[in-house]
C-alpha cells in the first residue's frame, strides 16, 4: 500500500493542503494527481476523506511548507531566498512530468549541481537564469491544480 505524505503548498498568500504519495516502491516521491490534474485540498479535513477513500494511509508528521512563489523572487526577482529554498522547490518542480520540462536541459543541471554544492556566489552564476526556468515550471504546475 502506498503512504501518503502531508504537504503544504503556499501560493499568493493562500495555503493549501497537497498529498505526496511517497515510498509507493518506484523510489520517487510522486504529487498525487488524477488525471493529469494536480489535487489541493482546500482543508485537512479534505485529505483525510481522500486518502480514506482511496486507501491511502495518512501520515501525522508536520508538513513540509513549499512556497511557489519563494516570497516573490519568482516574479519580482526580489527578494532573494536561501538555496535551500530553491532547492526545496527545485526538487519539487524537476520529477512533475509537466513542470520538469521547464527544467531540463544541460546549463539547468549544471545550475542545479552547483546549488546541490552550495557554490558560493551561486545566485550570481545562475539566479536568473534558474529564477525564469523555475517560474516556468510553476506556471506549468499550477495549469495543473484542481481544487477538491
Amino acid at each position: 500500500m502506498a503512504e501518503l505524505y502531508e504537504i503544504l503548498l503556499i501560493d499568493g498568500g493562500k495555503r493549501w493542503h497537497a498529498g505526496w504519495v511517497v515510498d509507493d516502491d518506484s523510489e520517487t516521491d510522486l504529487l498525487l494527481a488524477d488525471r493529469g490534474k494536480v489535487l489541493l485540498f482546500g482543508s485537512r479535513a479534505a485529505l483525510e476523506h481522500h486518502a480514506q477513500q482511496h486507501g491511502l494511509k495518512l501520515h501525522d508528521d508536520l508538513p513540509d511548507e513549499v512556497d511557489l512563489d519563494l516570497d516573490g523572487w519568482l516574479t519580482q526577482g526580489a527578494p532573494e531566498p536561501s538555496a535551500a529554498e530553491v532547492s526545496e522547490l527545485w526538487h519539487l518542480l524537476y520529477d512533475d512530468p509537466v513542470a520538469g520540462k521547464s527544467l531540463a536541459g544541460e546549463e539547468l543541471g549544471e545550475a542545479y549541481d552547483d546549488l546541490v554544492e552550495e557554490v558560493d556566489d551561486w545566485f550570481a552564476l545562475h539566479g536568473e537564469a534558474a529564477r525564469k526556468a523555475l517560474s516556468a515550471a510553476v506556471r506549468a504546475l499550477r495549469s495543473a491544480f484542481r481544487q477538491v
